[in-house]
């Protein structure tokens, strides 16, 4: 798969056939119908600064076949993910968890994009719910 049709199928990932929460069922303590709680495992320093209900982008990092070779990059793979549940770790050092509320689409890619490369996640600010198309970020099209 190249690049860009990995970044086609990453993007309609994102705009999956399970419609998206509504802001009035914002509640972190009740599983929506049709969606799964997916546990996702983060290095302490990503881990300590999420907190429940907070929404949340996740992003992978892997190694792409390019014409030029191989090539880390960088995909936003979901959007607008509502954070159930967050355990700090004890230690910055040591591994945290969050659970995070998917509709079965968005839960292939995110256990896709755990086994394919590093998974982080960045937090949104309250009240952020827009959805934006994503290209994937590389240092050869940075420096370009």
């Amino acid at each position: 798969m190249n690049m860009r049709t990995a970044a086609a199928v990453l993007l309609l990932a994102s705009f999956a056939a399970v419609p998206a929460r509504s802001a009035d069922s914002a509640d972190p303590d009740v599983l929506q119908s049709g969606y799964r709680g997916m546990a996702l495992s983060l290095p302490g320093d990503q881990a300590s600064f999420v907190k429940k209900g907070d929404r949340v982008d996740v992003l992978v990092t892997f190694d792409a076949v390019t014409k030029t070779g191989k090539e880390k990059v960088t995909a936003t793979i979901l959007q607008n993910v509502l954070v159930l549940e967050a355990v700090k770790p004890a230690k910055i050092e040591e591994r945290g968890v969050v659970e995070l509320e998917l509709n079965p689409n968005e839960a292939q890619y995110l256990a896709l994009g755990i086994k394919q490369g590093e998974i982080q996640i960045s937090v949104r600010a309250p009240g952020d719910k827009e959805m934006h198309p994503m290209e994937m970020a590389s240092f050869r099209k940075l420096f370009q």
